[in-house]
C-alpha cells in the first residue's frame, strides 16, 4: 500500500510479473520468474520514494534505462517493466530522442502544515525507500509535511538545504551527516537551530564537534564481531575496503583493528584499501578494482564497507574466476540482499532500516513534546545482529 500525496487516498499497488514462457518441469521458470517480479518491486519502491517525496523534483531528468540497468544489475526487460508502471501512474513522461523526465510536482502536496525536515546525504537504492518509510509512517496522520533535501554528501549543499530549512520554520529536523567523519563547519547553522530549540536528531552518525543526539547502528562493535567470526574461522590475513569520509567506515575501521590487536594479529596497512565519496567512480572502475585485488590477493578473508561496494567487487572476483568463499571469505554491512541472482548470501551486519526510520521518528516526536529535549539523552544505539549468510569458509 502507498497513499497517493495528491488525494491522500490509500491505492492498492498490484505488482504486474511479466511471463516469458511456460513453466519448466523442474521449476526453474518459475523462481526466475518471482526473482524478477522482486527485482521489479525494488526498483520501482524506490522510483516511487524518490519521486513522491520530493527528492527528484518535478521536470527534473530521470536516470535512464541503461544507468538503472548498471546501478542495479536488472535486466532491460525489468527496469521497463518498472518504468511502464510509473509511467502508467503518471509519476514520469519518457520523451523520444530526449529521455526520461518526473512529471510528479510534489511542491503543493504538504501545503500550510508544520513541516519536519528530513536531510540525507544519499538516496541509496537499498536504504532509502525502507528508512523514509519508517520515517513518514504516522507523520501524515499527526498533520504533519516532510521537506526531503539530499546533500550527495557535500558540505556545501547541506549548509545550503540547512538554512532553507531555517527559513521555512520547521517544526523539527532528522540528518544524516555529511562527510561525518570530519568536523563539520556549518557550525554558524547548527548554532542557530539550538537558538530557535529546533528538536534535532542525527540518523545513521553525528558530528564529532556537535552536540546532538543520534540514532545508529552499532557500527564498532558490529566490525569487531565479523572480525571475529573471520577469526575464529582461522583466517589471519584479513583485508578491508573501507570508507574514510563518512564516521561509520572509521568506526567499523576501529572495530576491525581493536579486534585483530585482542586476538594477537598482525596488522597490514596495505592491506586496508580506503576511498571517499568523491573518489567512487575512480576506485571501483575496472582498473580501480583491478588495484584493490593487487594488494589484497594474498587475504584470505575481507571485510567491506557496505553491501553495495561488496556487490561491485563480487562482480569483479567472479570475472577473474575467484570463488566466495572457496577461494576468498567475505563479510559486510547492511544485510542488503542486493545479489539475488547468486548461490552467495555475503554474512553482513543487518541493518535496521524501517525500524531505524521510526524509531528515528518517535524520539523526534517527545524530543517535540519536551521544551527541555537539549538537556535530556534521545539517542540509542542498535544492538549488533549477523544475518545468516555464507560467504565465509572455516580454513
Amino acid at each position: 500500500m502507498y497513499t497517493d500525496r495528491k488525494s491522500g487516498f490509500a491505492v492498492q499497488i498490484r505488482l504486474r510479473i511479466l511471463i516469458f514462457g511456460l513453466c519448466g518441469r523442474n521449476g526453474e521458470f518459475m523462481h526466475k520468474t518471482e526473482q524478477e517480479g522482486l527485482k521489479y518491486q525494488k526498483l520501482y519502491n524506490w522510483a516511487h520514494t524518490l519521486i513522491t517525496s520530493g527528492v527528484i523534483k518535478n521536470m527534473d531528468k530521470f536516470p535512464s534505462e541503461t544507468s538503472l540497468q548498471k546501478k542495479f544489475g536488472y535486466s532491460r526487460q525489468t527496469v521497463r517493466t518498472a518504468l511502464q508502471q510509473l509511467e502508467e501512474e503518471g509519476l514520469i513522461t519518457r520523451v523520444r530522442g530526449s529521455g526520461t523526465y518526473v512529471s510528479y510536482d510534489s511542491s503543493g502536496v504538504n501545503g500550510e502544515r508544520p513541516q519536519i525536515g528530513l536531510l540525507l546525504s544519499y538516496y541509496s537504492d537499498y536504504l532509502f525507500p525502507r528508512v523514509y518509510d519508517g520515517i513518514e509512517a504516522s507523520l501524515t496522520e499527526k498533520g504533519y509535511g516532510i521537506e526531503v533535501a539530499v546533500t550527495k554528501n557535500r558540505l556545501n549543499d547541506e549548509a545550503i538545504y540547512l538554512q532553507g530549512l531555517l527559513k521555512g520554520n520547521v517544526s523539527g529536523l532528522i540528518i544524516e551527516g555529511s562527510r561525518s567523519a570530519f568536523p563539520n563547519p556549518n557550525i554558524r547553522l547548527y548554532k542557530e537551530i539550538k537558538r530557535r530549540n529546533i528538536p534535532t536528531l542525527f540518523i545513521h552518525n553525528h558530528y564529532e564537534n556537535m552536540s546532538f543526539d543520534s540514532v545508529e547502528m552499532s557500527d564498532t562493535r558490529s566490525a569487531y564481531e565479523l572480525t571475529k567470526t573471520l577469526i575464529e574461522c582461522g583466517h589471519r590475513k584479513i583485508g578491508g575496503i573501507l570508507k574514510y569520509d563518512d564516521m561509520q567506515g572509521i568506526a567499523r575501521y576501529k572495530g576491525f583493528i581493536q579486534c585483530l590487536s585482542d586476538h594477537g594479529l598482525k596488522y597490514d596497512d596495505d592491506c586496508i584499501r580506503w576511498y571517499s565519496t568523491r573518489e567512487m567512480e575512480d576506485k571501483f572502475s575496472k582498473k580501480g578494482l583491478t588495484h584493490i585485488y593487487r594488494h589484497t590477493r594474498e587475504c584470505t578473508a575481507m571485510l567491506i564497507y557496505n553491501d553495495e561496494v561488496a556487490r561491485v567487487y563480487l562482480e569483479f572476483l567472479d570475472e577473474r574466476g575467484v570463488r566466495v568463499p572457496e577461494d576468498l571469505s567475505v563479510v559486510s554491512f547492511d544485510d542488503a540482499e542486493l545479489m539475488d541472482n547468486t548461490d552467495v548470501k555475503v554474512l553482513s551486519a543487518i541493518h535496521p532500516k524501517n525500524k531505524l526510520g521510526y524509531i528515528t521518528r518517535n524520539h523526534l516526536f517527545r524530543m517535540m513534546d519536551d521544551e527541555d529535549w537539549q538537556t535530556k539523552n534521545y539517542a540509542y544505539r542498535f544492538p549488533v545482529r549477523i544475518n545468516d549468510g555464507n560467504s565465509v569458509r572455516k580454513l
